[in-house]
């Protein structure tokens, strides 16, 4: 298992994988699936509790004792999809500051504990690039972001 810091980036072992994303509080945790231009082809590739499913990609919502999660099948990705952006916003619509969030990349078919990450200190963000998992000369890679945006 690797504990991977901001920017870091791991080649993926697995062509299934899961990414579960806890915190102290409720999450939202949705994926994007992009283009090479970083951006998605149409509103199927917005992946996220109202629209359980995407090319490749799949979110299972929380339940009791289970946290919020996206699938990823890299083998059912579309080829013209360069990425797939995991994101996570607070339930409640507040900002993260206190509320660091840890995602946990599982190989999914074993569930062998791949990665995890948590992302530095947050304050005003209300939304977050939590990982990507990306192509890269033709294999997978993640990448840890943590990046935050306080208007959402």
């Amino acid at each position: 298992m690797t504990t991977m810091t901001p920017g870091a980036n791991i080649p993926l072992s697995a062509s299934r994988l899961v990414v579960e994303v806890t915190a102290p509080k409720a999450l939202d945790v949705s994926a994007l699936l992009l283009t090479a231009a970083g951006k998605v082809r149409s509103d199927a590739d917005f992946v996220f509790y109202n629209q359980p499913t995407g090319p490749g990609v799949a979110h299972r919502p929380a339940s009791a004792g289970v946290p919020d999660a996206i699938t990823v099948d890299t083998a059912g990705v579309p080829a013209d999809i360069d990425k797939v952006v995991v994101t996570a916003s607070l339930d409640d619509g507040g900002a993260f500051a206190g509320t660091e969030p840890t995602a946990t990349v599982r190989d999914a078919a074993s569930g062998t504990v791949l990665a995890t990450f948590t992302p530095p200190k947050l304050n005003t963000e209300t939304a977050l690039i939590v990982v990507e998992i990306y192509r890269r000369q033709g294999a997978w890679k993640l990448r840890a972001v943590g990046q935050g945006y306080a208007n959402g």
